[in-house]
């Protein structure tokens, strides 16, 4: 059965604001709600716990901790801390960051080889822990992608690129992301078959005109075609029937049995969840 998870993001939200967002993710049906990691949010293992404590059913997760602001014994640390207080329902994700203005106001090398070292030695922190939560590690690359069939029990593709020429990340066509799904499968080996592939939508638009409603989300892929955006699981376009219809297929085509979408789609795919149950 196809998972969901939300990323809730609070750059300032007073506790009782916080727990009833977490409190809505749930009764929309979310069965993970998640923490990001960025300097202008909240810190993600403080607002994790409290997430925990305001719901009964959904896992928390991170996603997905920049690696490069963690050392690993301190990370060690609150892990183990966090898994202590939220037992089974604390799932782990990392990832190498991409905000390159943050690395400079944390005062770090933004170098991808820097950035892949530290992702690959907190994953190696994590297989010493004694009580191992389950790990996402997320991204795109080669390395990433292989340091995620080495380690990690669920491989997260965010189905987005580096682009120089933007300054940012832009996601790339459906056949692109096959290719790294069939990159990472072949990484993973015999791993592949246990582990869980998960998603990550960039945006859902509730519209009865599938390319009008892609259309609006160009910003997110500048060089697709209006038939690429249209193809693309990362974006989610149309009726609450037709994105289900969506999800049905991206689960069938790439493997993808976990869903993440970001706050502002919460409720809109709310509805989707609804007709997947």
């Amino acid at each position: 059965m196809t998972r969901f998870g939300v990323v809730l993001i609070a750059e300032r939200a007073t506790r009782k604001q916080w727990l009833d967002r977490c409190r809505r993710a749930e009764a929309l049906g979310y069965d993970v709600i998640a923490v990001p990691d960025h300097l202008n949010l909240l810190s993600p293992f403080p607002t994790a716990v409290l997430a925990a404590e305001a719901t009964e059913r959904p896992r928390i997760g991170t996603y997905v901790l920049n690696a490069s602001f963690h050392r690993p014994a301190l990370f060690a640390r609150d892990v183990t801390t966090t898994a202590g207080l939220l037992g089974d329902r604390f799932e782990l994700g990392l990832g190498t960051g991409y905000v390159e203005a943050e690395f400079t106001a944390a005062g770090l090398p933004f170098d991808p080889a820097t950035r892949i070292a530290r992702l690959a030695g907190l994953a190696r922190a994590v297989e010493t822990l004694p009580a191992r939560p389950p790990l996402m590690i997320g991204g795109h690359g080669d390395r990433v992608l292989r340091l995620a069939a080495r380690h990690a029990d669920v491989a997260g593709f965010t189905g987005a690129a580096h682009r120089p020429e933007y300054g940012r990340t832009a996601l790339v066509t459906a056949a692109a992301l096959l290719e790294r799904v069939a990159y990472l499968r072949a990484a993973a080996g015999a791993r592949a078959a246990r582990m869980e592939l998960n998603v990550l939508s960039k945006a859902t638009v509730l519209t009865r005109d599938r390319r009008a409603g892609v259309e609006s989300l160009r910003r997110y892929a500048p060089d697709l075609t209006t038939d690429e955006l249209l193809e693309v699981p990362t974006l989610f376009a149309g009726t609450p029937a037709q994105i289900a219809e969506q999800v049905r297929a991206g689960e069938e085509r790439f493997g993808f049995s976990y869903v993440t979408v970001m706050d502002a789609a919460m409720e809109d795919f709310g509805k989707v969840i609804t007709l997947l149950r």
